[in-house]
């Protein structure tokens, strides 16, 4: 399945007699349909073992990955994985004078950078694991354009984005909504196989 195959299917389905979805408009909502569940924790979305370099006394450490959660992040010191504990911005800003530096025990996340406690008195890799947004599929994509949203979750992405035709482009509240339900039936079958396929166990279910 690609970018344009899922266009041209959701534009074939929207053709309702004289009513119908401007191509422009049918790319916007199939964007914006991956754009909603790209938040969301899929087997395919998942990250481990991505590692990116602080520099020695260096306060922040910009994130090289396009990261939506964070669930785990450890130093490398000496050859060995050190967990670091998560803490908000402020707290870590409550007690860092710029003064002293030494093996990072904490960190926050603050405009899509790193901010460790003590900063490191070397250079240090980190070690993550989470969820981060798939490359590929964006308004200037090729017609050729795939990745999962387009192949796995190809029926979600689809009823989803037909579900915002009908709200925002035909007016049609009662349309818009069967539509929307259909799409979270299909998550919710998907949040069950992310389950059986991770080690996480079953997936909770996030009702919008």
């Amino acid at each position: 399945m690609t970018f344009e195959t899922i266009k041209a299917r959701t534009s074939r389905e929207m053709k309702r007699g004289e009513l119908s979805a401007c191509a422009t408009a049918v790319q916007s909502s199939i964007l914006s349909a991956i754009k909603f569940y790209e938040r969301r924790r899929f087997w395919f979305n998942e990250f481990v073992d991505t590692t990116i370099t602080a520099s020695a006394s260096s306060t922040y450490t910009t994130l090289s990955v396009d990261v939506i959660v964070i669930d785990s992040m450890k130093a490398v010191i000496n050859g060995r994985d050190y967990p670091l504990a998560k803490k908000t911005w402020n707290e870590i800003d409550a007690i860092d004078s710029g003064q002293f530096y030494g093996y990072p025990e904490w960190y926050s996340i603050h405009s899509k950078r790193i901010r460790l406690y003590p900063p490191p008195n070397q250079n240090t890799t980190l070690r993550m694991a989470g969820v981060y947004r798939l490359p590929e599929i964006s308004a200037g994509a090729t017609a050729n354009a795939t990745n999962e949203w387009v192949n796995e979750c190809e029926e979600m992405i689809r009823l989803k984005a037909k579900s915002t035709l009908f709200r925002d482009e035909l007016r049609n509240t009662r349309e818009h909504n069967t539509l929307a339900g259909e799409a979270e039936r299909v998550y919710r079958e998907l949040a069950r196989e992310t389950g059986a396929k991770t080690s996480a166990g079953k997936v909770k279910v996030r009702n919008w």
